[in-house]
């Protein structure tokens, strides 16, 4: 995924403007998640976290959180766990390595015009959309 340090720092004030504090566990979930651009599972963070003083707890109430926000989001990912990523508040979406799961965000949305479709066609009113593309990035195909 194509996090900058800007981003970042926009998730970490996103979660004091929404009124939570940013305690040290909570600030290295984000900052490890929004840091490693892959899809990760609880267990991973806790995997690095947990020698810095992290919980088990704290990595899910966190990543809770950060779905809650917006910050954050699950994906489907092969094996059992549910994985998540850091991902922008804008509208965007995802491509997924199912090999090492590396994460690129798309800001380009073409879908509108089949929004539109759908509507007309199910006679829903269509509030939004998630679309993820999954393959091997440049550096699994080798």
């Amino acid at each position: 995924m194509q996090m900058n340090r800007n981003t970042l720092t926009n998730a970490l004030r996103q979660v004091q403007a929404r009124g939570y504090k940013l305690t040290q566990p909570r600030r290295l979930v984000v900052e490890t998640l929004y840091r490693l651009h892959r899809a990760v599972t609880a267990s991973d963070l806790y995997r690095l976290l947990g020698r810095r003083g992290v919980s088990l707890a704290s990595v899910y109430r966190t990543l809770d959180l950060l779905v809650e926000l917006g910050l954050a989001e699950t994906v489907a990912h092969p094996g059992d766990e549910q994985h998540f990523l850091a991902c922008s508040l804008d509208h965007h979406h995802h491509v997924l390595c199912d090999r090492c799961g590396l994460v690129t965000e798309l800001e380009e949305c073409l879908l509108g015009p089949f929004e539109a479709l759908v509507e007309e066609r199910t006679k829903f009113a269509i509030d939004g959309h998630a679309l993820e593309f999954h393959g091997r990035c440049a550096g699994c195909q080798v």
